[in-house]
């Protein structure tokens, strides 16, 4: 999947609107670094969000495997 800039960067204004992630003064060894680029952590609501959303998509997944796995599914 391509991430165009527009879309990026729009998500990036949404996460922060949201207060799902903060901007840095964190950055990595100057060498590796462009004083042009921005950096972000997860804030503490952020956190909560992303372990919200990884249960929400492993019981998704446990529903799609058991509906895979009962006699008669796709059968045809």
């Amino acid at each position: 999947m391509r991430v165009g800039p527009a879309t990026l960067y729009g998500s990036i204004r949404r996460l922060l609107a949201d207060g799902l992630i903060q901007e840095t003064a964190q950055r990595p060894d100057p060498t590796l670094d462009d004083q042009r680029r921005r950096y972000y952590q997860l804030t503490t609501l952020g956190r909560q969000a992303c372990a919200a959303e990884v249960q929400r998509l492993r019981t998704l997944l446990d529903r799609a495997s058991l509906k895979r796995l009962s006699p008669g599914f796709g059968a045809g």
